[in-house]
């Protein structure tokens, strides 16, 4: 995206030979934004632009604050890696701020004794834009977190991102050696460190490796996939790609290698959120004219997922977000291809798949939660900080029950009497981030009492949609329609109300402290639930009656509460409406 923008240069300085910036002191608003109160679900998101009338200012303060956190990474990463020269593959999002932070962040990386490697440019654009800019790599979040997983060389990598938040912001995810978004301690002593930094090295000499990470993620997806359904049916189709910042062009790659012809939308969006922001009727126009059925919506780091479906029995042009997409997905793998699904989510997400998969397990929003349930069920180490951190619940005709252990996980799914070579487990949650693998459940020995639980590919833990978009476009092309597979009585809707730290956890405090009472709004009587993490913190509120479930939490990725509606169709606006009113009238 090209915007009107000026750089505040930093001073560099110069002892024994070696470069480094001095940082100055930070102000308590500063301290605030490296250190939330609430934390973040992935990473960390900073503003790293002033915007005066309509220029971009990146000022020598934001950027301050990113070197800190650039240096806290590098070092907290290494110290838990425990390699002399550990590889870290180093990438971005297609932000106006990407190059420059890439820079610096490669170059502290270089100070602290890193292999850097980073994603080889794919397509003219990127080889144009590559060959004028020398610290240019582009990658979705989801192939860079795979990444770590996928190559034995790579330790640690890290994505400058800030997902779906506007230009304003930039920001950090990063993973260490295991597709799992980092939290708990390590987050917090990344956030401590970052606070105590006086200043930080920089080494301008050093080597980049290239790889193509592109392709190996593909290669990946496809084999997945191709056991699900017969991708076949997507030769000679025609999608429609609509990346909202950059062109994706590892997910062009991907329908290219199956002989789809993709048409590009290549315009940036503002916010990059397709879950918000959508022009209709440039896509309608363009489905229209190339006589499409499917078109593709992704995010800036193309972890969130909108997809248009031109219905041509109908006419209408159905607009199918997350929390419709992956429960429909579900339910017609379960009861068209007889696939034996066990279902994990996190807790807003659409509850319309769980009464035909053979197994539910809830969670806490975000993939740091997801993950864990996969990485217990098979016997990875899990860290016992982020288990306890984590939000882990299972359904049982008794209702939602906590889980307090890695190996309860094991336990249940093979108390749930899930047998065979090809159970999918999947992983999801309703901005968009679905993840598959494919379980084998089998008996070990001749007693019949000794059962393993093996993934038959790599375990990703983190967001990997692409998989998902492949199965929901086949089906698609294969005729079926998505809304004929969910309960159109009832819907899943979210809104959210402003709120900073403290008035996060102000509203989310004073509703646990009412837990079990009753919550009268407009003559309507919600009784008052929580879910709490293993060690006991409560993050969800969870306000229910006999025909609606509510949920609120604090926002992991901007100042707000977000607010969660499953119920009837026509009934959710003003109910929604009205508990939004009742809350902000309170706090």
């Amino acid at each position: 995206m090209k915007i009107n923008s000026r750089i505040e240069l930093l001073n560099l300085e110069s002892k024994d030979g070696k470069e480094f910036i001095s940082f100055p002191p930070l102000s308590d608003e500063e301290k605030e934004i490296i250190n939330p109160i609430v934390p973040p679900t992935s990473g960390i998101r900073m503003k790293i632009y002033e915007k005066q009338n309509k220029t971009y200012i990146m000022t020598k303060r934001a950027q301050y604050m990113f070197l800190r956190v650039f240096k806290a990474v590098s070092e907290i990463s290494k110290e838990k890696i425990k390699k002399n020269n550990p590889g870290v593959l180093l990438v971005s999002d297609d932000r106006p701020s990407a190059n420059y932070l890439l820079e610096y962040f490669s170059k502290i990386l270089a100070s602290e004794d890193y292999q850097i490697y980073y994603q080889k440019p794919t397509g003219s654009k990127a080889e144009l834009e590559a060959e004028k800019e020398p610290y240019y790599s582009r990658m979705s979040t989801p192939y860079g977190s795979a990444s770590v997983l996928l190559y034995d060389e790579i330790d640690l990598v890290i994505v400058l991102t800030a997902s779906h938040n506007d230009i304003l912001w930039n920001g950090v995810k990063f993973y260490i050696e295991r597709p799992m978004p980092i939290s708990g301690k390590v987050m917090q002593k990344i956030s401590n460190r970052a606070l105590n930094l006086s200043e930080v090295s920089i080494n301008s000499d050093f080597s980049i490796k290239y790889i193509d990470a592109d392709k190996k993620n593909n290669d990946y997806i496809i084999n997945i996939a191709q056991e699900i359904l017969d991708l076949s049916i997507l030769k000679d189709r025609k999608i429609i790609l609509w990346s909202y910042m950059g062109t994706a062009p590892e997910i062009q790659d991907l329908f290219e290698r199956l002989g789809v012809k993709v048409i590009l939308i290549d315009e940036e969006m503002e916010p990059p959120n397709p879950t918000v922001n959508i022009n209709h009727q440039k896509i309608e126009k363009l489905m229209k004219q190339e006589d499409v059925k499917i078109a593709i919506l992704l995010d800036s780091d193309r972890d969130r997922l909108v997809i248009i479906h031109h219905n041509k029995e109908t006419g209408e042009f159905d607009t199918l977000l997350p929390n419709v997409i992956y429960p429909a997905m579900h339910n017609i793998l379960i009861n068209e291809f007889n696939q034996k699904i066990i279902n994990v989510r996190t807790i807003p997400s659409d509850p319309r798949s769980d009464k035909y998969s053979k197994l539910n397990f809830i969670t806490g929003v975000g993939y740091k939660n997801l993950g864990m349930i996969l990485y217990s069920a098979i016997g990875k180490e899990i860290d016992n900080d982020k288990f306890q951190s984590s939000i882990l619940y299972v359904e049982t005709p008794q209702g939602y029950k906590k889980i307090e252990s890695p190996e309860d996980i094991k336990k249940i799914i093979l108390d749930s009497n899930i047998r065979g070579d090809d159970i999918l487990l999947v992983l999801w949650e309703e901005s968009g981030g679905h993840t598959i693998n494919i379980l084998k459940i089998t008996e070990n020995g001749e007693n019949g009492k000794d059962f393993s639980i093996i993934p038959k590919y790599p375990a990703i833990g983190d967001k990997y949609p692409a998989e998902a978009i492949l199965i929901i476009s086949v089906l698609i092309e294969m005729g079926y329609n998505l809304l004929n597979y969910v309960d159109e009585k009832i819907i899943g809707t979210r809104t959210m109300i402003d709120a900073d730290d403290k008035r996060k956890l102000k509203i989310v405090n004073t509703f646990a402290e009412m837990k079990d009472q009753l919550f009268a709004i407009n003559n309507k009587n919600y009784k008052i639930g929580t879910f709490e993490q293993v060690d006991g913190k409560i993050i969800i509120i969870h306000l229910w009656n006999e025909n609606s479930n509510i949920y609120f939490r604090p926002s992991g990725t901007g100042p707000g509460v977000r607010i969660y509606y499953f119920g009837p169709k026509d009934k959710a606006k003003y109910e929604l409406d009205d508990i939004k009113e009742k809350i902000e009238q309170m706090f």
